[in-house]
């Protein structure tokens, strides 16, 4: 379950409602060639609403061209009035360079240059940054409307675009960038199965902290296993859980030292690593734990991203314990819904852990307002009212239409 596939889905379901048509096309990861493609669906996207879903591949510099042509070829097939790339820089690199006039929503899923920044220790830096700065501004140079996952990422998308250009006399008081921040599905409410962990992998009354998805560039591996170590020493109950690890392909080292601290721990046997699980366990395992973990490095994707897995762990009633970086983690304390602790202090980490760990009621009634405000302000209806109203008449960017008129290519990168 990785948040690209979330975000397509957050973006989906509310055209579907709105009665749209949609022509849904995934790329899947792993996949070299379309042979190697296998789908198995929980619901088939029937079920949802009037949508087709076609599968292509994994893209790489070698087949680039044959995708676009592909893409070009169900475009003229299906004949939509707009194209919607959601969740990755993959997509919205594609969009850009789609031989076609029709007005594209670019969804830039996080700051691509803080991404990149955050990548940069275990990756050549400065190929990276060279690469994705083409991309990027190619994806800034067609996109007629975009969206980001926080009001200061959309800070940063306006001087992006500023940069290339496009805050110009065409476009002089149009909207261009929507915040679209990340959200849940609020037609989804939990269901309790089979108990996974409770008295049979750990003791009943025990304290269980829980951490999910990837251990990804930005998680402060460090802190998080300090803080946690310092509360198992001054509370034996206390358990840490640990669903997904590394993300392979991108970023494994992260896993790779969490993993090897765990194995100089005199507490090794309170940690509980799961690995990657069904959808279905990691919803039972959630609903188990007593307290959500996050902990953010103080870097600038932090401060711009957002974070899929605390809306998830709110949406199942688990309290959360996050440190202040991102702007949801700053909403969520800012009401009083969440736990918080400044980044990179492990000490208070850990004081607060134990705190918690002794207020289970306290907790859980803050936890259960989460729950309700999550419903509320971050379901995919709510966040998604800019792209359905944009979707009931889809508009080319002014200085595009201007562009076009004289002749010039919409996307090329000089």
């Amino acid at each position: 379950m990785y948040g690209f596939g979330i975000r397509a889905w957050q973006f989906a379901l509310p055209l579907l409602k709105a009665g749209h048509h949609i022509t849904l096309v995934t790329l899947e990861f792993g996949a070299a060639r379309e042979s190697d493609i296998k789908v198995t669906y929980q619901f088939p996207p029937a079920c949802f609403g009037s949508i087709e879903h076609i599968t292509l591949p994994e893209p790489s510099p070698r087949t680039t061209n044959i995708l676009l042509t592909k893409l070009e070829e169900i475009i003229r097939s299906y004949r939509p009035d707009a194209i919607i790339a959601a969740g990755s820089t993959i997509t919205t690199n594609l969009a850009a360079m789609l031989n076609t006039s029709l007005p594209i929503w670019m969804d830039m899923f996080g700051d691509l240059f803080a991404e990149v920044q955050a990548k940069s220790p275990f990756v050549n830096a400065r190929d990276q940054i060279t690469f994705f700065h083409h991309v990027l501004s190619r994806v800034l140079l067609r996109g007629d409307r975009f969206s980001v996952v926080s009001e200061m990422q959309r800070g940063a998308a306006m001087g992006q675009l500023g940069l290339m250009g496009r805050l110009n006399q065409y476009t002089l008081g149009e909207e261009l960038v929507y915040t679209i921040p990340c959200a849940v599905n609020g037609d989804v409410m939990p269901v309790k199965r089979k108990t996974i962990l409770r008295g049979k992998v750990v003791e009943r009354g025990d304290f269980l902290l829980l951490c999910t998805g990837g251990f990804n560039t930005w998680m402060d591996v460090p802190t998080l296993f300090e803080g946690i170590e310092r509360a198992m020493e001054k509370n034996p109950r206390i358990h840490c859980v640990v669903t997904g690890g590394a993300i392979v392909g991108h970023h494994e080292d992260g896993f790779t030292k969490f993993r090897g601290l765990i194995s100089k721990s005199p507490h090794e046997k309170n940690f509980h690593l799961l690995g990657w699980l069904s959808n279905e366990d990691v919803d039972q395992v959630t609903m188990e734990c007593d307290l959500g973990l996050n902990v953010d490095l103080p870097i600038y994707e932090s401060y711009l991203g957002s974070r899929n897995r605390m809306l998830y762990w709110m949406q199942f009633g688990l309290p959360v314990l996050t440190t202040l970086n991102t702007e949801l983690s700053h909403v969520l304390f800012d009401n009083d819904i969440a736990i918080g602790v400044p980044h990179s202090q492990p000490r208070l980490l850990a004081d607060k852990i134990v705190e918690a760990s002794l207020n289970r009621r306290k907790v859980r009634r803050k936890a259960m307002k989460a729950q309700e405000f999550t419903y509320q302000y971050f379901s995919f209806d709510e966040t998604c009212l800019p792209l359905v109203r944009w979707v009931e008449h889809p508009a080319t960017a002014s200085d595009i239409v201007q562009r076009s008129s004289q002749g010039k290519p919409l996307s090329d990168v000089d």
